[in-house]
């Protein structure tokens, strides 16, 4: 052979065993089975070549550690020690790589030990605001994970914040640097790559939807330790573990990244897109929420400071 063929040969050969080797993702990491009855069990899978599984079913509970084998896209543990019935029903357990997902053969489905996050805090948040009197009702909010997992109608209701009745509210502009709106608390959901939210602009009135692919850098943001002061607490390691998201009239739709005392980072702006089938999907005939009667009245006598967001 030629030396230049022979030099591409063994450059496709290196180039293939390096794409075979980047597809090896590394199993490690906890897991937790999902959607079996009756059954609970949690597995700890190390880098190692190790096990380590809990098991409780019916009058049977234990624990078991042992080494697990990788054929492809499929993990086989074996040699468990431990508690002796989980032992039996574990030893030789064929696992299928699946996303984020171990699949287990159940006879007749497939169930899923399911990839736990890693995350330095227990929860993460997510909260919503409105800017004073301009009513926001949030009819769904779909968060899809980093695993590819989608919560749906994780959030919803009124985020409206403040509506003085004197007429006091500023609703030109965003609000300071702390707020954090009403939302709610992830446990046991990695960190977002998107979010989907349809709502209702009852200020306009005008129903929205809008996808907001959250970059790397408020995912990397919310992992990183930092020295911050706390009024009571004083000086300690913190990290910012919840995303802000403020609604304006117009579909305009901003994003911070904050956490108990950092003044929140902007992270994006964006432009949401009317949802052509209206309020709630069509099945109001068109019909929005009622505006609550301070909103209407500054509304009435003030107008929407459109441009101020």
């Amino acid at each position: 052979m030629a030396p230049g063929k022979r030099l591409l040969g063994c450059l496709l050969l290196v180039l293939s065993m390096a794409a075979s080797a980047a597809s090896q993702t590394d199993p490690a990491g906890r897991y937790v089975l999902n959607g079996v009855r009756e059954m609970d069990s949690a597995l700890l899978i190390r880098s190692d070549g190790t096990f380590a599984a809990s098991l409780a079913y019916g009058n049977v509970e234990g624990r078991v550690q042992g080494r697990w084998q990788r054929q492809g896209e499929i993990l086989i543990l074996q040699g468990a020690q431990g508690h002796p019935e989980i032992a039996e029903l574990i030893n030789g357990t064929r696992l299928t790589l699946d996303g984020a997902c171990l699949l287990r053969d159940m006879g007749t489905y497939q169930a899923c030990y399911l990839r736990q996050p890693e995350l330095p805090y227990d929860d993460w948040r997510l909260g919503f605001f409105a800017p004073d009197y301009m009513d926001v009702w949030v009819e769904t909010t779909d968060v899809a994970d980093v695993r590819g997992i989608t919560f749906r109608e994780a959030v919803a209701g009124s985020v409206s914040i403040r509506q003085p009745e004197d007429g006091s509210g500023e609703p030109a502009g965003w609000p300071g640097p702390y707020i954090r709106g009403k939302g709610r608390n992830f446990q046991g959901v990695d960190l977002p790559a998107r979010i989907f939210i349809r709502w209702q602009s009852l200020a306009e009135p005008q129903t929205y939807r809008v996808t907001l692919s959250i970059p790397a850098e408020a995912r990397e943001l919310m992992l990183k330790p930092e020295r911050v002061k706390c009024p009571i607490s004083g000086w300690g390691v913190r990290y910012r573990n919840a995303i802000t998201i403020g609604l304006a009239p117009g579909g305009i739709v901003k994003l911070w990244v904050n956490g108990a005392c950092f003044p929140a980072t902007e992270i994006l702006r964006a432009q949401a897109e009317i949802e052509p089938l209206g309020p709630y999907g069509g099945r109001s005939g068109g019909k929005h929420r009622p505006l609550e009667p301070a909103a209407k009245a500054y509304i009435e006598k003030h107008g929407i400071p459109y441009g101020s967001w």
